[in-house]
């Protein structure tokens, strides 16, 4: 499951000594199923991942391929409409999934982005 790992080692014999080390596990990525224009936005659906693994997901989205000056929306659920574009213009969009674990995120890497083109209608 997606989180924090801890692991103890305890050294034996002359090989005394004690060293614990925390570590994030990643929840898998998702992937994107599809990204519609529509009237001055876009609508963006994506695989749901299993509670275990994910809390929520964060949409990005961004004028440029680089994703430079990207903003950023958190959903809950598998899709998010986001509206309050510019009209006929190209946007890439990407996903990535977070747990929550205590009051930390642990966030997954995110998807392929994905271009669409915003409707003037």
């Amino acid at each position: 499951n997606a989180g924090i790992g801890k692991v103890t080692v305890t050294g034996k014999g002359a090989y005394a000594g004690l060293v614990t080390k925390t570590f994030k596990i990643k929840p898998g990525r998702p992937s994107i199923k599809a990204v519609k224009g529509v009237k001055k936005g876009f609508k963006a659906t994506w695989a749901k991942k299993s509670k275990a693994e994910a809390t929520g997901y964060q949409v990005q989205y961004s004028t440029k391929k680089s994703m430079k000056g990207a903003k950023t929306k958190t959903v809950k659920g598998t899709s998010k409409t986001v509206k309050g574009l510019k009209a006929g213009k190209r946007y890439y969009v990407r996903v990535r999934a977070y747990k929550t674990v205590g009051k930390q995120k642990v966030y997954s890497s995110w998807s392929a982005k994905r271009a669409v083109t915003t409707k003037r209608r």
